[in-house]
């Protein structure tokens, strides 16, 4: 065991049915976000700042969006060493393999595996929805420094942040930032205006990781490793840890577009990005965009390789997107490789991979009604 050393696991098997189509074919992790980046790029830059060279990532289904974007990993310095780099596990697979061989479940074969490979004295658990820069050093730091056996990081938000939220977790937290219970945002208390949710992010030494999975073993209690820590924490003595940066709960279609739509704010994209991390993504090179001359642009981002003729406000267009003349787009999320014909316009809509707007076709969604188009479609009505 390497002192000091943390592995971390990441949860990508987290419940993405209200964001479908986008996750028809890929995980919440690989959504792309604020035109060149994937969501899991924030927890792998938060992982690289930290030093951790072990990262175990549990997928639910297809994880090959996953595999195309990290490779080998040396973007976020993990290429594999000695007990180190990224292990991808299948939940779905394991459990078909050993009822394929006739064999007893064992649920977290591959947790303890991954654990005891990566010989890291701490471990830290990450999920996937929830959007922040994390300074995975200082949680550690505050561990240290407290006697708790598990640090829980949790976000302060307005009550309204959770109104349509009523299952996620919140916190009651002692004078000495020791949790004191753990409850569903539906059951708080009605007098308070600012509540603690949790991140689904915690950290432990990595035996106190494993003591968990034995207990989950004799017990047979079958968890994602996010839902088990929570499942025991009224059993151990816990720490907080407040995160106080910029952060979004991407668990919805209206919470992924409202994200990146507050990439368009100055102070919001500053305070994910600007911080004293910065955010690491693979790189793509390509040319510039090029703007015609009869094109207009209004607070929109832009990645490279884009044709603009038309107009673009309020928007964000991912790589190697083309807008022909008289087109309108605006308050849209327009995704790599599409294609906006000429007269086209659109208005609150979000865009999958490679979708073609034929000419003169009008979309027009709402804030609360947004229109979605999966990838590879084309539209010409």
């Amino acid at each position: 065991m390497k002192m000091n050393s943390i592995c971390a696991i990441l949860n990508l098997t987290e419940d993405e049915k209200a964001l479908k189509p986008l996750t028809q074919v890929r995980p919440i992790a690989s959504l792309p976000f604020a035109s060149r980046y994937r969501l899991i790029d924030f927890n792998l830059s938060s992982i690289s700042h930290a030093e951790i060279k072990s990262v175990g990532m549990f997928i639910a289904g297809s994880g090959r969006s996953i595999y195309d974007h990290i490779r080998s990993g040396s973007v976020w310095d993990l290429e594999s060493g000695l007990g180190g780099g990224i292990f991808t596990y299948s939940q779905l697979w394991l459990k078909a393999l050993q009822e394929h061989n006739g064999d007893a479940l064992d649920f977290y074969m591959n947790h303890k595996e991954f654990i005891t490979r990566s010989q890291g004295e701490y471990v830290i658990v990450m999920g996937s929805k929830i959007l922040a820069n994390v300074d995975i050093k200082a949680i550690m730091q505050h561990h240290l420094a407290k006697d708790g056996d598990i640090t829980v990081v949790y976000k302060t938000v307005p009550k309204a942040f959770l109104e349509n939220r009523p299952k996620e977790k919140i916190l009651k937290i002692d004078r000495d930032e020791y949790l004191l219970h753990l409850t569903d945002a539906k059951d708080a208390p009605a007098d308070l205006e600012r509540l603690a949710m949790t991140m689904n992010m915690y950290f432990m030494r990595a035996d106190k990781m494993l003591e968990l999975i034995q207990r989950a073993e004799l017990e047979d209690v079958q968890l994602d490793a996010d839902k088990l820590i929570e499942h025991y924490l009224p059993e151990y003595q816990v720490n907080t840890y407040e995160y106080t940066g910029y952060m979004a709960n991407i668990d919805s279609i209206p919470a992924y577009f409202n994200a990146n739509m507050e990439m368009l704010e100055k102070n919001k994209f500053s305070a994910l990005f600007h911080g004293s991390q910065n955010v690491i993504t693979k790189v793509k090179n390509g040319a510039p965009t090029y703007y015609a001359k009869g094109a207009h642009v209004k607070n929109a981002q832009f990645a490279t390789g884009c044709v603009i003729e038309g107009t673009v406000e309020d928007s964000l267009i991912h790589r190697k997107v083309t807008i022909a003349k008289d087109a309108e787009v605006r308050n849209s999320i327009i995704m790599q490789g599409s294609q906006i014909g000429e007269g086209a316009v659109l208005e609150y809509c979000i865009l999958d991979k490679n979708v073609t707007v034929g000419p003169g076709v009008t979309l027009k969604g709402t804030k609360d009604n947004l229109v979605v188009i999966e990838k590879n479609k084309t539209i010409t009505v």
